[in-house]
């Protein structure tokens, strides 16, 4: 079997087998494709049969992609996938290199819209999943000298408004990331955290628009006049706004004028998916890695305006419907 081998551009380390939750689409997906085409054994999980199959009939080396069964919530699933991994490396004579949390979920709405169980619900796949995939991991990667990379996002460094649930749950995963890092640390494993900007993936795109055409009408419409008087007009803004950032910026000087006016751009899945690599493979891995210009800018906004000013001109404004 190959392995991952060094980039003229940095020296990296040989990485044997990858697991991948949350590969059904977007980052995931990408990352699944962009590690097999570099030679990676991958596990891909997925939630359901017909996005493995994808997977696989897209990969450049088909035996080396693994489609598993993955609910991240579901601690039977966990366990049957790990068993499935471990025969699979038992069977090719290799150790598990690398496991990528990537499994998540994204709800936006005001905080006193939104059911409690939508904060529960999110939180049980993007953090206590991610916690229960990394626990039941950690035997094989010890074995193999892994690492582990953990998908949070700028909304784990930065919030914004109709974010709560998204930012809570990042938050956490920031938290949990830190102190794994230190726990394995005698161990010679390294964590590290990535934190992409705004990413063209269907939890980005697709999501965004469901919430508010869909999800969004079926709570009380006393509630939603209180923070959408005119919910109609919000449907429209909320659509023309995704069509903006999924229409790329023509020049440099076209990426500055929406970063001043606060309109941003979506970066393609397989630039997240190179970030990744980096975080498996560097002799150098950083703990966390801001991906694109503008999640680099809006924390430093962050670190620099304090509470108020970032609240004004950019916490309530981004996602001003």
């Amino acid at each position: 079997m190959r392995t991952l081998r060094k980039s003229k551009r940095d020296e990296a380390i040989d990485i044997r087998a990858v697991i991948i939750t949350g590969s059904g689409s977007g980052i995931g997906a990408a990352t699944a494709s962009w590690l097999n085409e570099r030679g990676c054994l991958v596990f891909a999980g997925v939630r359901k049969s017909d996005q493995g199959e994808a997977l696989k009939a897209t990969a450049k080396h088909p035996d080396n992609l693994i489609p598993l069964l993955l609910d991240v919530t579901d601690g039977d699933a966990i366990a049957v996938a790990r068993e499935q991994v471990k025969q699979v490396l038992a069977n090719r004579g290799t150790q598990l290199s690398g496991l990528v949390n990537n499994a998540a979920d994204e709800n936006l709405g005001p905080v006193e819209v939104l059911p409690l169980e939508v904060f529960r619900n999110e939180m049980e796949v993007g953090y206590f999943g991610m916690v229960a995939v990394t626990k039941a991991f950690l035997p094989l990667l010890r074995e193999g000298n892994g690492r582990i990379v953990n998908m949070s996002s700028v909304n784990g460094r930065c919030t914004f408004k109709y974010h709560a649930t998204t930012c809570a749950t990042k938050y956490a995963v920031e938290a949990f990331s830190d102190a794994l890092r230190m726990e394995l640390k005698p161990w010679g494993m390294h964590v590290a955290i990535v934190e992409p900007g705004p990413t063209d993936t269907p939890l980005m795109v697709e999501k965004t628009v469901e919430e508010f055409t869909q999800k969004m009408s079926r709570y009380p419409e006393d509630e939603l006049a209180m923070y959408f008087p005119d919910y109609a007009a919000t449907v429209q803004n909320v659509t023309a706004f995704v069509e903006r950032l999924r229409t790329p910026p023509r020049n440099r000087w076209s990426k500055l004028r929406r970063l001043l006016n606060g309109q941003g751009w979506l970066h393609r899945p397989d630039e997240v998916a190179r970030v990744i690599e980096h975080a498996l493979t560097s002799r150098k891995p950083k703990t966390r890695y801001l991906v694109g210009i503008q999640a680099k800018l809006i924390y430093l906004a962050r670190c620099l305006l304090g509470d108020a000013r970032f609240d004004r001109f950019l916490g309530e404004k981004v996602f001003d419907f």
